[in-house]
């Protein structure tokens, strides 16, 4: 049965989900995971892509961005073994934070892979496409907070939701320097640096804690109490977390490959109403195009006419 596959590379394994396609009118199911043998990826490989120093793995020298390419090639080729067959699309969950810089060495070499049809959608993006496809309300216009907290990294997001598949991206921080292995290790000490890190980035892009809609906690460390609970304690807003949070970035980057339910009664928006998705990894505002209606002509810029110089012998 066809289906869609969202991959999330971590430190510790790469995590996958799929959703497969049902029967009418319901489209395709819930995103399912998958577990995968992959072996681990390298300690802050995704902060090492875009540059120029190759990673020493597996006995060969190869550039970071190539090593996430094989993470999900390995990742995708097990989940296609136990489906016996292929996935329609992937997409696969990288840092929210990324620029042209980080992205397009990672395009590039999933071209160079031969998988120029993967889909490179944001962490942030992911998780709150899981929170959609829940039906849990997300209230539009008003912020969230994502805490994807890996094995050995965290990333804090404050972003603004709209409907579904746009999201506005207030402020983003990463460090590797907190994971759910410190929270592990020591609960007190690593939940109070990570609500420090939120208070502060809450502060760097203007965002208020006590507006907040929701928090939304994912990745291998918010399956920890200790996670939930400071969460909780610290902000005024509801903590939305998945039933299995390892797998919620991989979930949401399945379920972002569906398309857009159309029926009878629900007309496609034109052309110039259309919006840039986040998964076509451009940046997005609320701000919708206009173009001219038929037959109308474009306004023109002022023009200024100035007399020409003559000049003296």
């Amino acid at each position: 049965m066809p289906y869609l596959l969202g991959v999330d590379v971590g430190s510790g394994s790469a995590w996958t989900a799929i959703c497969r396609r049902a029967p009418e009118p319901a489209g395709w199911g819930p995103a399912e995971a998958v577990a995968t043998d992959a072996p681990p990826a390298v300690p802050g490989l995704f902060r090492r892509c875009g540059d120029d120093v190759p990673v020493y793995y597996d006995d060969l020298f190869i550039t970071p961005q190539a090593l996430v390419v094989e993470q999900a090639r390995k990742a995708a080729d097990t989940v296609w073994e136990r489906q016996g067959e292929g996935p329609e699309r992937i997409a696969v969950a990288c840092p929210t934070a990324w620029g042209p810089g980080r992205l397009g060495p990672l395009r590039a070499a999933f071209n160079d892979a031969g998988m120029s049809n993967v889909v490179l959608i944001t962490r942030a993006q992911a998780v709150v496409e899981r929170l959609h496809a829940t039906g849990r309300p997300v209230p539009p216009g008003r912020p969230l907070l994502v805490c994807r907290i890996g094995r050995a990294s965290t990333e804090i997001t404050f972003a603004v939701p709209y409907e579904p598949g746009r999201l506005e991206v207030l402020g983003v921080a990463e460090t590797c320097e907190l994971g759910g292995d410190d929270v592990a290790a020591g609960a007190r000490d690593a939940t109070a640096a990570l609500l420090d890190l939120i208070r502060r980035t809450a502060r760097d892009c203007g965002a208020a804690l006590g507006e907040l809609a929701a928090v939304l906690p994912a990745g291998g460390g918010a399956a920890r109490p200790a996670v939930f609970e400071a969460l909780a304690g610290a902000i005024a807003a509801p903590v939305i977390r998945d039933d299995d949070p390892w797998h919620t970035v991989a979930r949401g980057a399945a379920l972002s490959l569906r398309p857009p339910v159309q029926s009878s009664r629900m007309l496609p928006e034109p052309v110039a109403e259309v919006l840039v998705k986040p998964t076509e990894l451009l940046p997005v505002t609320g701000t919708r195009l206009r173009l001219p209606e038929p037959g109308e002509m474009p306004a023109r810029p002022p023009l200024t006419v100035a007399a020409p110089e003559i000049g003296r012998k």
